[in-house]
Order: C-alpha cells, then structure tokens, then sequence
C-alpha cells in the first residue's frame, strides 16, 4: 500500500482518481457500477470520498485543478453525497471498519465529515 492517511487525499486510489477527473480519463458510469449497490470497498469509499472533496472545491494540488471542472450531472452529484455519506456510517464501507479497527475512527470521521454532507 502507499500513501495512507486519514485526509480525502492521503491515499492512493483517491488521488487516482482524482488524476483521472484532472487528464479526462475518469469515467463516471464506469466508477458507478463499480462501486455497486452494496457496502463499497475500502478503495471505492476512500475515492468516493475524494469525489466528495472534489465537489466541495478541494483538490490535492494545484496540479489537480483541472479536477474541479469535472462535468458531473446533478444525479452524479446526488449519487457522491450518498455513497460519501453511507461511506462514514458503520455497515456502510470497509473503510469505516478498518478506521474503527485501527482504533482511530472519531479521528477519520471529524476530518471526513469536513468534505461530506
């Protein structure tokens, strides 16, 4: 694993694809049925909480600015503030599991709310 923090941007797969949204590649519909219906994954929480940040006006670097002008539909929209919000709940993401079992989730929540909701 790289770069693992508790900030929107201190892991890996959310600053992929927050680089994805910058260069054009990110494909919305693409992310989406990945991330299924069910509890996402460590990965997809961690980048749908970074898509969550993007919304918000935050981007990892000036190097990302271009992210910002991503075109996400307002159902785009709608769908981040959802699975963002279903990320911090418990049963929602691995990811909350994995903050509660590091001992470390009160930490990860009051920064991760700061970008969600």
């Amino acid at each position: 694993m790289g770069t693992w923090d508790i900030g929107p941007f201190d892991n890996d797969p959310a600053v992929d694809a927050v680089a994805a949204l910058a260069d054009g590649s990110f494909r919305m519909d693409q992310f989406r049925f990945d991330c299924g219906r069910g509890p996402l994954g460590t990965d997809e929480a961690e980048s749908v909480i970074a898509l969550a940040a993007v919304l918000k006006g935050h981007v990892p670097s000036e190097d990302h600015a271009a992210a910002l002008r991503y075109p996400f539909s307002l159902d785009d929209r709608r769908w981040i503030r959802h699975r963002a919000t279903q990320a911090i709940r418990p049963e929602g993401s691995e990811l909350y599991d994995l903050w509660e079992n590091a001992g470390e989730l009160e930490t990860w929540l009051a920064e991760t709310k700061k970008y969600v909701a």
